[in-house]
């Protein structure tokens, strides 16, 4: 696979993957490995805020459909505060009507990609959040 999108160590980086179902965290993992990324899980929204204080994930790679804590109420305490506010948060989720895409963008996620996720668009995306 050739790749135009990485011209910088993303070795650096630290992705916080939260989706409640496994296969699609191990997914993620293993596409985001692929390219030196660590990453760092949780299974829902309330995990997620907790893991962010521990971790200081760079981006956040959020699903929307989650017990306990959906991604909206989440990405919603994140934007409220002021700690976490500048995390960037991308959208991923099953859901492709384009009210919930502009809702994603309207609560302050900066993308959204939709599932089944490819490799291309996942490295895209977060290669021009990461250098934002």
């Amino acid at each position: 696979m050739t790749n135009t999108y990485i011209d910088t160590d993303l070795s650096m980086y630290t992705i916080l993957i939260v989706d409640d179902i496994p296969v699609n965290v191990i997914l993620l993992q293993t596409m985001l490995s692929k390219f030196g990324i660590r990453t760092v899980t949780a299974k829902n929204g309330e995990e997620a805020l907790n893991r962010i204080s521990e971790t200081k994930p760079d981006l956040m790679l959020l699903d929307i459909k989650m017990p306990v804590m959906d991604g909206f109420e989440t990405l919603q305490a994140i934007k409220s505060n002021p700690e976490t506010s500048d995390i960037k948060v991308v959208m991923v989720t099953a859901f492709t009507a384009q009210d919930e895409v502009r809702k994603a963008m309207d609560s302050g996620a900066c993308g959204y990609l939709t599932k089944p996720i490819m490799m291309d668009d996942l490295l895209r995306c977060v290669t021009n959040q990461l250098k934002k």
